[in-house]
C-alpha cells in the first residue's frame, strides 16, 4: 500500500493497552468462562425472581467489564469514560436480554448474551463516535483509523482506498466529513480567547475548568471527545446558515441526521425525494462546498 506521496506505508504498531484488574482477556475467558448457573436460574430470572436475577447479573458481570473495556479500546488507548458507559449498557442489555431469551441450556443462554452484548456495545460506540455522519460513514472511518494506529489524517487517506476499505471506501469528500466529524479543527493550544488577567486561554484549560479536573490529569480521551462534539455542533451551525437545497445536499452526502446517506452514486433518487431538478444536483453539491468552506471559518 503506498501514500499519496508514492512511499510505501509499513504496517502499523498499535499497542495493546492492559485490561483492568480483574478483567481476564478473551483467550481466557474462552478456555474458562467460570459459568456459575443453572438452567432453573435462568428460568427463574425471566420469571423476575429477585435471587435469580442477582445471580445472572454475577455470571456476565466479567463478560459485560470484558467487552466494554474492548469496544472502548482502538488505536492503542482505552476510553475509560466510554468503558464504564458501555458497561452500564452492557449490565441493561443483559437485563432486557432475558425476556427475549428463548432456549433452554445454559451454553445457548451465554452464547445469546454474547451476542446481545456485542451488539449493544457495538452500536452505543458507534453513536458516540459518528457524531454527524450516518452509521455506515462512521463504521468505515472507524476501521481506517485503527489501521492508521489513531492518525486521524492518514486514516482520511486509507478511508479513501480500495486496498484498505475494499467495497466500503469512502470517497474523498465523504472522508473528509468524517474526519471532521471525529477530529474537529482546533489544536489543544489553539488560543480560544483571554482571562480576565489577560493570559491566553487554550482548548486545554477550557477542557480543565469545564471538567474540574486538572490539566495534567486529563485524558487524550476527554481532548477527543471535547474535539467531536465542538465539531458535530460547528458542522450543524455552519449547515443551518446555509440555503435549503444546498444544506439537504450536503446532509445527503455524508448521511447526516436526519437526511438519510445517498453519497453522490444516487442523484436521481435525491432529486426525486427532495425535489431538486436532477440536472442541478451536481452544481447544487459544488456551490454547497464552496459556501460551507467560506461559512466554516467565521463560525463559532
Amino acid at each position: 500500500m503506498r501514500s499519496p506521496n508514492g512511499l510505501a506505508r509499513s504496517a502499523p504498531f498499535r499497542a495493546t493497552p492492559a485490561l483492568p484488574p480483574g478483567v481476564r482477556t478473551a483467550q481466557e475467558y474462552a478456555e474458562h468462562p467460570l459459568i456459575d448457573l443453572t438452567e432453573e436460574q435462568i428460568v427463574a430470572a425471566q420469571a423476575n425472581d429477585l435471587s435469580a436475577v442477582a445471580a445472572v447479573v454475577e455470571a456476565t458481570e466479567e463478560r459485560v467489564n470484558q467487552l466494554a473495556w474492548r469496544y472502548a479500546t482502538g488505536a492503542g488507548r482505552t476510553d475509560h469514560a466510554l468503558t464504564d458507559d458501555l458497561a452500564q449498557i452492557g449490565r441493561i442489555a443483559v437485563w432486557e436480554g432475558l425476556r427475549r431469551f428463548n432456549g433452554v441450556s445454559v451454553a445457548e443462554f451465554f452464547t445469546f448474551m454474547d451476542r446481545t452484548l456485542k451488539g449493544a456495545m457495538s452500536d452505543a460506540r458507534k453513536r458516540e463516535t459518528r457524531r454527524g455522519v450516518s452509521r455506515s460513514v462512521a463504521a468505515a472511518f472507524e476501521r481506517a483509523l485503527s489501521l492508521a494506529n489513531g492518525d486521524v489524517y492518514e486514516a482520511e487517506w486509507l478511508a479513501t482506498t480500495t486496498e484498505a476499505m475494499g467495497d466500503r471506501r469512502l470517497s474523498a469528500e465523504t472522508a473528509y466529513a468524517a474526519r471532521l466529524s471525529y477530529q474537529g479543527l482546533e489544536y489543544l493550544d489553539a488560543p480560544l480567547g483571554e482571562s480576565e488577567s489577560g493570559e491566553t486561554v487554550t482548548l486545554v484549560d477550557t477542557l480543565a475548568a469545564d471538567s474540574g479536573v486538572p490539566v495534567e490529569l486529563l485524558e487524550p480521551s476527554d481532548y477527543e471527545k471535547a474535539r467531536r462534539k465542538e465539531t458535530g455542533v460547528k458542522v450543524r451551525r455552519t449547515l443551518k446558515r446555509m440555503g435549503e437545497q444546498q444544506r439537504v445536499v450536503l446532509m445527503a452526502l455524508t448521511g447526516i441526521i436526519p437526511v438519510d446517506y445517498y453519497g453522490t452514486e444516487r442523484d436521481e433518487e435525491l432529486s426525486r425525494d427532495y425535489g431538486i431538478p436532477l440536472n442541478q444536483v451536481r452544481v447544487v453539491r459544488s456551490k454547497a462546498k464552496d459556501r460551507f468552506a467560506e461559512l466554516w471559518a467565521s463560525v463559532e
